[in-house]
């Protein structure tokens, strides 16, 4: 199975949408033309810039255009309710039973249980699960235990030495991770937020966040120095998942040319 990844888009309407949207709408063609087309595409965050409901009809247009399934959780820029309202229609989302006013949901794949996790919590920038999404996921991972799971949210669970960024991690890892450490470990843990590419291991898996398809955070891991963006490349995660073994590839989003042949 291919899993691509992509992740905080930043979507906004008015004088500054321009460049958000066609870094987006870039991206979603890459996506659109890998061969072998990939199994689904997850969004892990950030969707919109400021959760506004004009922000996810732009998203929903640029989503629409893509023929395989799409798969949305929320980041703090993000606004459950709102992206429910405009995305869960279309199937791209889908409020948790528990939590009716939150967005997380589990989809199955043949070979695969894809677990996507709300991390949003109003009026904040850090991450939270919360007991109640903590028991659902503590379930859904006992449920079909010999099938290989994936953990899609976007919060970082683990440090990443960028100082303020770590300053609004998900703020329960810990308590993720008692949970994780009771079931075998998920293939993967997919995650946005830093909007840069980056791995580390947390509770027995690999932790992947992708990077921004708008703009990275400039890798500085001066604690003394403030965040700060930088106009890296953007890109996207390819995921290559077969049973428990999984491959990611780091893509970028843009070529300079045609791909060169074998000489």
């Amino acid at each position: 199975m291919l899993l691509a990844q992509l992740s905080d888009t930043h979507l906004t309407t008015g004088v500054l949408a321009a460049a958000p949207a066609a870094r987006a709408h870039q991206a979603l063609a890459r996506v659109q033309a890998l061969r072998p087309r990939p199994d689904c595409l997850v969004i892990t965050g950030d969707l919109a810039d400021h959760g506004q409901a004009a922000e996810y009809e732009a998203a929903l247009a640029l989503l629409e255009r893509l023929d395989l399934p799409v798969h949305v959780v929320p980041g703090n820029h993000d606004h459950a309710p709102r992206l429910l309202q405009a995305l869960a229609g279309a199937g791209y989302a889908r409020a948790s039973e528990a939590e009716p006013g939150r967005c997380y949901y589990r989809v199955d794949y043949p070979g695969l249980r894809l677990l996507c996790c709300d991390s949003s919590v109003p009026g904040r920038d850090d991450g939270e699960l919360g007991p109640t999404q903590l028991t659902w996921l503590d379930r859904e991972l006992g449920r079909d235990p010999d099938v290989p799971a994936v953990l899609a949210m976007h919060h970082h669970p683990v440090p990443s030495g960028i100082a303020f960024m770590d300053t609004i991690m998900l703020s329960d890892a810990d308590a993720l991770a008692a949970v994780l450490e009771g079931h075998r470990p998920p293939t993967r843990v997919l995650t946005g937020h830093l909007h840069r590419p980056s791995a580390a291991m947390f509770a027995g898996s690999l932790v992947t966040s992708a990077p921004s398809t708008y703009r990275q955070v400039l890798l500085d891991l001066d604690p003394s120095r403030p965040l700060a963006f930088v106009d890296e490349p953007p890109g996207m995660l390819l995921h290559r998942l077969q049973g428990q073994a999984a491959v990611t590839h780091l893509l970028p989003v843009g070529h300079t040319g045609p791909p060169l042949g074998t000489l």
